[in-house]
């Protein structure tokens, strides 16, 4: 089955294929030999292309987050009907919501700073991993609906932008 993914705020087509011992990781057209072999809790061991990283997965189904060699990935599985409606310019980009429940770590912005593409908003705890929500364009924090050592619930809007050039 082919997905839409967004890794680190870029889109990518990818799918696997082939039997489950000998799949095939299609992403953006390159084929690479990959496989995950899920360990205890959410520890698992990705190889690809013959070479093998140890990470730990938390999240959703549809929005996970990824550990691999001290870095954390968003990696979001998007509904195709999303990626069009974005892609017309329907969505605006201008909220940071919990991709999952957690609790409020750090908030290193406030109301009326200007923020560029990829600064983080706010630092979340889930499942004992820290996840910084970044911006995913520029704009001024409007509003702010979190604070620090408060709890959330998933999908919940912590930070709100308003775009560039608006009152």
């Amino acid at each position: 089955m082919r997905h839409i993914v967004r890794l680190e705020g870029q889109d990518h087509a990818a799918a696997l294929s082939g039997p489950v011992n000998d799949r095939q990781l299609l992403l953006d057209g390159a084929a690479l030999a990959a496989s995950l072999v899920r360990k205890a809790g959410s520890s698992a061991a990705l190889q690809v292309a013959g070479t093998s990283f140890g990470l730990h997965i938390a999240g959703t189904d549809d929005r996970l987050f990824v550990w691999l060699d001290g870095e954390v990935y968003e990696v979001a599985v998007l509904e195709p009907l999303a990626v069009h409606a974005r892609q017309a310019g329907a969505a605006t980009g201008l909220e940071a919501r919990a991709p999952m429940p957690g609790s409020v770590v750090a908030l290193p912005v406030a109301v009326g700073d200007s923020v560029r593409a990829g600064d983080t908003l706010v630092i979340i705890e889930s499942m004992k991993l820290e996840v910084a929500l970044k911006a995913t364009q520029p704009g001024r924090v409007a509003a702010i609906s979190c604070a620090v050592g408060r709890n959330f619930e998933k999908d919940a809007v912590l930070v709100m932008l308003a775009a560039e050039g608006s009152a």
